[in-house]
């Protein structure tokens, strides 16, 4: 399992994306991928519409966030880990 997942809490406040990515179904699916659901996250992952590699880094999303996260930055790992898996 891994030591560190995204602290998303799904409140929504980081929507509406300009690119349209569901940015707390994407943190969920990739927590899912960090705990060790391999498989079934990159499975899910396929299945999101406008999934991380749509983010446009315009960072809108991280003003209105709540936890702090830098979901820009995220967005980007995420793309370069869950499209290559």
């Amino acid at each position: 399992m891994a030591a560190y997942q995204i602290p998303c809490t799904g409140c929504c406040d980081c929507l509406p994306c300009p690119a349209e990515v569901p940015i707390p179904e994407v943190f969920a699916v990739y927590n899912r991928f960090l705990a060790g659901e391999d498989e079934e996250a990159v499975r899910a992952y396929a299945g999101i519409e406008n999934a991380a590699g749509a983010c446009i880094r315009c960072s809108r999303c991280e003003k209105a966030c709540p936890a702090g996260i830098g979901i820009s930055a995220m967005m980007f790992e995420i793309r370069e880990e869950m499209e290559d898996a």
